[in-house]
């Protein structure tokens, strides 16, 4: 019966949530100002933190090995390993290159001079055909250089060796690091402003105390005040919502510009709009759980 009651009266309990912030004006403010700059510092570096993961995921996805054939070997005698190296674990994709794609290869770095004595080999091209390998995980590229330079006519693979190892691991401490520094920091901003609008209610004790002297039920006291909650943290959203929008397109904009498509950023939509929710869900939830806890300690369950 007293679920039934607060769905009947959910307008009312909005309407003495608007009025509680409104004649609250000082400490409301202070609450939505906290929820304000706290997400906006939450969303700014969770916004920095994403993109570079997007980019050591994109910089791992272009390690590839490359591997050259015996050049005594025809294409079509070549080809025929290609079927060996896609069986063997962590390979994602093989690409064969002929021996006149290695020559264009080698023509294409030289200058003019260059390119012309290169030119002269169509006809008896020296080069052997080779492959490139895409690795499903690049902390396995060694394991899978390894297996391919074991074929037959597979000249050593290159990959960068130890140094790309070396990069893997930095990239993968990077990604970890900047997870677990940003969900230390929603957890202790979540807990400022869960504290501040717990301080926000906690100041009227006497409101909750009148209202259970004159009978009302314990959730028809403490709906209003979750509500209220609910709201401080939306509005508070509201400014850390149009930072994202503004800031984050202006920056897109202007990165697209001079970073390489390896470093390439997310499209602002609909990253954006995934942002605003998340904020609004953020600032709205940790206002819920302030103000129950805050009116929790007032009523008797």
């Amino acid at each position: 019966m007293e679920f039934i009651s607060c769905v009947k009266n959910f307008p009312k309990h909005c309407k003495t949530a608007f009025q509680n912030i409104w004649r609250n004006g000082v400490m409301s403010v202070s609450s939505i100002f906290a929820v304000t700059i706290t997400l906006i510092l939450i969303a700014v570096i969770g916004v920095i933190a994403i993109n570079i993961q997007d980019m050591t995921y994109s910089i791992e996805d272009n390690l590839t090995i490359y591997a050259k054939v015996d050049r005594e070997l025809t294409d079509k005698q070549a080809q025929k390993i290609q079927p060996q190296i896609e069986k063997i674990a962590g390979v994602k994709k093989v690409t064969f290159s002929s021996k006149a794609d290695e020559l264009d290869k080698m023509i294409a770095q030289q200058d003019d001079d260059g390119k012309k004595l290169f030119e002269t080999y169509r006809k008896n091209n020296p080069l052997g055909a080779a492959f490139v390998v895409e690795v499903k995980d690049a902390k396995h590229i060694d394991n899978v250089a390894s297996q391919i330079g074991d074929i037959e006519h597979i000249n050593e693979p290159q990959y960068g060796g130890s140094s790309t190892n070396s990069l893997v691991n930095s990239l993968e401490a990077v990604r970890n690091g900047g997870a677990i520094f940003v969900v230390g920091l929603t957890v202790v901003a979540l807990f400022m402003i869960a504290n501040t609008i717990k301080i926000t209610i906690t100041s009227r004790q006497t409101e909750i105390s009148i209202m259970r002297m004159v009978g009302a039920s314990n959730w028809y006291i403490r709906l209003p005040y979750m509500l209220e909650g609910i709201f401080i943290g939306i509005i508070g959203a509201i400014i850390p919502i149009l930072v994202v929008y503004f800031g984050y397109n202006f920056f897109y904009e202007s990165a697209s510009t001079f970073l390489p498509v390896m470093f390439s950023l997310r499209e602002p939509y609909p990253f954006i709009w995934q942002c605003a929710g998340l904020l609004v869900g953020l600032g709205s939830g940790v206002g819920l759980i302030g103000s129950f806890v805050s009116v929790r300690k007032f009523l008797k369950f």
